[in-house]
């Protein structure tokens, strides 16, 4: 089902954020990491922020990260990030 309305949301053009609920990622450099259209945070370590999405689970390896900012459905996270992993 859900790869049905993938196909049909790409077919139409439609932004698949809106319609299939997929995280926006924005990185500055390897500092500094911006998540939008989040549903919440599975694992917190300094080490490893694991973040559940609507179409993903979105792994952020590193060292020294900390959430800066946490909202209903953004987070900043900072620190020397690695690896962004999509489980």
């Amino acid at each position: 089902m859900k790869k049905k309305r993938e196909i049909f949301v790409q077919a139409l053009g439609l932004p698949k954020d809106l319609c299939l609920g997929a995280a926006i990622l924005t990185a500055v450099g390897s500092m500094e990491i911006t998540i939008e259209n989040h549903k919440g945070l599975l694992e917190y370590d300094p080490d490893c922020i694991r973040i559940l999405s609507g179409m993903c689970r979105i792994r952020i390896e590193g060292s020294d990260l900390s959430i800066s900012y946490f909202g209903r459905d953004s987070m900043k996270i900072t620190g020397r990030i690695q690896k962004i992993i999509y489980e």
